[in-house]
């Protein structure tokens, strides 16, 4: 049996927004989200201290996650060889 799709609802502008910055050019080397275009980088470190006023030891438990994901509950890394996610 043969079923029509409907077509999908127009984008919103905030998704018209993110695509165009998904879509802009980026400088060699630049680290920029897959997902949803950001270029804000999180590094979390569990235990950690301060000692003699410096931040000292613990563990690097995620480096270079998307900062913006990472808020909405979305775990990306952020690594420039990764094809971007439509």
């Amino acid at each position: 049996m043969l079923k029509i799709v409907p077509p999908p609802p127009p984008m919103t502008p905030a998704e018209k927004l993110r695509e165009s910055v998904k879509r802009r050019a980026r400088p060699d080397g630049m680290i920029q989200c897959n997902r949803c275009g950001s270029r804000t980088i999180m590094t979390t470190v569990t235990g950690a201290f301060i000692k003699n006023g410096r931040k000292s030891g613990g563990t690097v438990t995620d480096k270079d996650v998307c900062y913006h994901c990472h808020q909405r509950g979305i775990f990306s890394q952020m690594l420039p060889e990764l094809k971007r996610i439509k």
